[in-house]
């Protein structure tokens, strides 16, 4: 159901349970009491994470119009984006020589068939101006390709609201190995940027399709700071074994949405959880994690809300209590896929840090249920909501849960 608008004029607060006590083990019966805490307003100037302002909105006017107008000289789908896409590189002058996976040659080409079209440019032009971070380029992306690129592999885009948020959720430490094993279209990596700033760190980022690879190397290019480096790859991440060798057991921070419940029959290198008979890509996506992090690495990733309540899932609930600390769980509204997954598809929030030896530590952990997102759930509708997600990413009470031999920033 979309949500009613209201008076923004006048003072609202919202409520998310948070609860923080020193556990072991992720438990199906914790219920931790509500607190109310004020809400962090939502800016009005557009719905963030989904589109650009509220004057050139995906599925506003601007939108429509430039659909249109490529439509005319028979440009769609890909060839539409990539349009929009080299006016970023062309305007912005980022160098063309950079790019390993964007198809800058084939980009440049279906812009040149509109080169002289000066109502296309100047629709353009103002989508650039708006947005010159490319930030909202993976929803672009969206917007031309429509569900091609979703249906059945799993994959739906994340929304920058939520990213940010599970960004805050990693400790910031000078020299940082960052990787995204499923980046999709860059959202975490950017978001893992913005948060770092001038702490240097080097940001990893792999896909199983190649263009989705070239839009993040696109996206890192337009937004990353001076003090980050980064490096793309294009593999299976269940069939990678060579490919990622150099990272195995060096990454300090694992930011991710992986593809949710897809079969896989076999991996090139079978975990814990594979071996326990788990077949789905989001539980054996833990055992992945588990080869690269470091000792004492973080993991912030969304995973279906089953895998940490559904009985059927205990086993791989213990087995991550074996490797893993769990710092925390962050209950999302159904919903928060609507808009770029076209699927109401449940998922939360899970933090947790590989541990360093046998020995299990008495740690603190918080349990939260964010009710808002910053965006409307189940809808199409443009009306910028609350979001409670921020509030709880940012109270000193999670903070303090993991930022656990880090900075805090």
């Amino acid at each position: 159901m979309a949500p009613k608008r209201t008076n923004h004029s006048r003072k609202r607060t919202t409520r998310y349970t948070i609860s923080k006590r020193p556990v072991t083990k992720l438990k199906e019966d914790n219920t931790p009491k509500e607190a109310s805490l004020p809400v962090v307003q939502a800016s009005l100037n557009g719905f963030e994470g989904l589109s650009l302002t509220k004057q050139q909105s995906i599925g506003s006017a601007v939108s429509i119009a430039l659909h249109n107008a490529l439509r005319r000289y028979g440009i769609e789908g890909e060839e539409a984006f990539l349009v929009l896409a080299s006016r970023y590189l062309e305007t912005q002058k980022v160098a063309r020589c950079d790019f390993s996976f964007f198809p800058v040659e084939r980009g440049f080409a279906a812009l040149n068939i509109v080169a002289h079209d000066k109502q296309i440019l100047s629709i353009l032009d103002s989508i650039v101006i708006a947005d010159q971070q490319g930030r909202e380029l993976p929803t672009w992306y969206q917007f031309f390709f429509g569900r091609r690129f979703r249906e059945g592999s799993g994959k739906f885009f994340t929304p920058r609201t939520i990213a940010a948020a599970m960004a805050g959720l990693l400790p910031v430490q000078p020299g940082a190995i960052l990787f995204d094993p499923t980046c999709g279209g860059g959202t975490f990596l950017c978001e893992a940027s913005r948060r770092w700033g001038d702490v240097h760190c080097h940001l990893f980022g792999n896909d199983v399709d190649r263009m989705l690879v070239g839009l993040t190397e696109l996206a890192l290019a337009l937004s990353t700071s001076p003090h980050h480096s980064f490096t793309l790859s294009c593999f299976n991440l269940y069939d990678a074994d060579t490919e990622f060798q150099d990272l195995r057991g060096k990454v300090d921070g694992i930011l991710a949405n992986p593809p949710f419940s897809l079969p896989l029959e076999r991996v090139t290198k079978p975990g814990e959880l594979f071996a326990l008979g788990y077949r789905n890509s989001d539980a054996l996506f833990l055992d992945v994690c588990l080869d690269l992090l470091t000792p004492g690495g973080s993991l912030v990733c969304l995973l279906p809300h089953s895998l940490v309540v559904n009985s059927e899932f205990d086993q791989l609930r213990r087995s991550v209590d074996r490797h893993w600390e769990l710092c925390g769980v962050v209950t999302l509204p159904e919903g928060v896929f609507y808009l770029t997954g076209n699927t109401t598809t449940r998922a939360d929030i899970v933090r947790l840090r590989k541990r360093a030896g046998r020995h299990q530590r008495a740690h603190k952990v918080f349990f939260a249920n964010a009710p808002t997102v910053g965006f409307p759930l189940n809808s199409r509708a443009t009306y910028f909501g609350e979001n409670s997600l921020e509030a709880i990413a940012g109270d000193p009470r999670v903070l303090e849960c993991v930022n656990i031999n880090g900075v805090t920033r």
